[in-house]
C-alpha cells in the first residue's frame, strides 16, 4: 500500500521556499506546483493530494480536480484548507505525510498516524530531489559508512526523533 502525501498548496506555494514561475494563487502557479509535486510523488511511490483554500469562492461545497499524478481539493466557501486537511488526516492511514507550516493546523493533527513536515523542510527535500534528478542519480542516496563524529549516548537523538527520521528517510 502506498503512503499518502497531503500538501497545503497555498501554504507551500507562498512560503517562498518553492520557486514557481507564475503567481502561486493563479491557475498557472497551481498547475506548476501540482506538476512538480506529482513528479516527486510518483518517483517516491506516494499518493498525492494537494489542498487549496477556496473560502469565499462561489463553490458551496468541496471540489476535486484530478491531475496527472494526484488530486487537487478545493475547500468550500464556508471552510478553510486547514479544515479539509484535518478531515483528510482524521481518516488517514499510518504513514500519511502532511506538508504545512501552519502552526494551528500542526497542533491539531493526529501525530500518531500522521508525520508533519514544515514547508521549509519539504522544500529542502524537493530541492535535493530536483538536483539529484538533474544529475541523473535519483534514488542513489549517499549512505556512506564513514563516521561523522563521536558515537555515544550524548550524541544520540531522542527515540521519537529517530523514529521520525527513519520514517522520513523513505520520503
Amino acid at each position: 500500500m502506498s503512503r499518502h502525501l497531503i500538501v497545503d498548496g497555498y501554504n507551500l506555494a507562498r512560503s517562498g521556499t518553492v520557486l514557481l514561475p507564475g503567481d502561486p494563487a493563479g491557475p498557472e502557479g497551481r498547475g506548476e506546483l501540482c506538476s512538480l509535486l506529482s513528479a516527486y510523488a510518483r518517483e517516491n511511490g506516494l499518493r498525492l493530494t494537494v489542498v487549496f483554500d477556496a473560502r469565499g469562492a462561489e463553490a458551496p461545497q468541496r471540489t476535486r480536480q484530478p491531475f496527472k499524478g494526484g488530486t487537487a481539493v478545493f475547500s468550500s466557501r464556508s471552510e478553510t484548507a486547514d479544515d479539509v486537511i484535518r478531515d483528510l488526516s482524521r481518516n488517514a492511514t499510518t504513514g500519511t505525510i502532511v506538508v504545512t507550516s501552519d502552526r494551528g493546523l500542526r497542533g491539531t493533527l493526529p501525530t500518531r498516524d500522521v508525520a508533519i513536515l514544515s514547508c521549509e523542510e519539504f522544500a529542502d527535500r524537493l530541492s535535493a530531489w530536483q538536483q539529484e534528478e538533474a544529475k541523473g542519480t535519483v534514488g542513489g542516496e549517499d549512505r556512506g559508512g564513514g563516521r561523522k563524529g563521536k558515537k555515544g549516548e550524548g550524541h544520540r537523538k531522542k527515540k521519537g526523533d529517530r523514529k521520525r527520521e527513519r520514517f522520513l528517510r523513505k520520503l
